[in-house]
């Protein structure tokens, strides 16, 4: 069990990470994390070994930059790098995280939201490409529903609900280091689930995963 997050780097692809931890001695280490996937599981993150011990989390992080070798290779501006499999395309059952953030943004009361509800009981997904979306099926009734903010610019779409965090990773002190909004849509196409939309508003990486953020921290617009 690591102790408090105090920085991180996500890799462009989203399929590698590096935390740096607090210790419960006050002193630091780092831990890379792969996404894995499985047929019938969500995504996971699966760390190595954790590092060694360094007095700084900017030590821990320089040492990490040297250590691994995805952080020591600038970005590709095309293709993927070699060492990951392409997101598994097969519709699994929704994961108690996913069902969580779900159930949290659906927590208003809203036109459509009770056959939305119902919807929900039998819902199944699918991860969109290499990020954090995720398509979305189920039976049950039709929804009527209206867009909350924004129109979807999908047609005969409509994004009922819409939350958001702050991908924030702080220091002890509380001292923000990164700050950037990542946006929660949820999407009703032709009167049924389709997608939950997530996306960082600067287009970087996203730092604090949102089926492992507080709930708490997501809020509404």
């Amino acid at each position: 069990m690591f102790g408090d997050l105090t920085m991180r780097v996500v890799r462009d692809d989203y399929a590698r990470r590096v935390s740096v931890y607090l210790r419960s001695d006050g002193k630091y280490e780092y831990v890379e994390e792969a996404l894995s996937e499985w047929d019938d599981t969500p995504p996971l993150w699966v760390g190595h070994k954790a590092s060694g011990i360094f007095p700084s989390a900017n030590d821990a992080m320089a040492e990490a930059k040297q250590a691994i070798e995805w952080m020591r290779r600038p970005s590709k501006a095309n293709g993927r790098s070699p060492d990951i499999d392409a997101p598994l395309a097969n519709w699994r059952p929704i994961g108690v995280a996913e069902h969580a953030l779900i159930m949290h943004l659906l927590r208003r009361e809203f036109p459509g939201r009770a056959e939305i509800l119902e919807q929900v009981k039998s819902l199944e997904v699918m991860r969109v490409g290499f990020g954090c979306s995720l398509k979305l099926r189920s039976q049950g009734p039709l929804a009527e529903v209206k867009d909350s903010d924004a129109p979807s610019p999908r047609p005969n779409d409509r994004i009922p609900v819409e939350g958001f965090y702050d991908d924030v990773v702080d220091d002890p002190k509380g001292m923000i280091r990164i700050a950037a909004l990542v946006r929660l849509a949820l999407h009703v196409t032709e009167g049924k689930l389709s997608e939950l939309e997530i996306y960082k508003e600067d287009g970087k990486p996203i730092l604090i995963d949102p089926y492992e953020i507080e709930l708490s921290r997501v809020h509404f617009y």
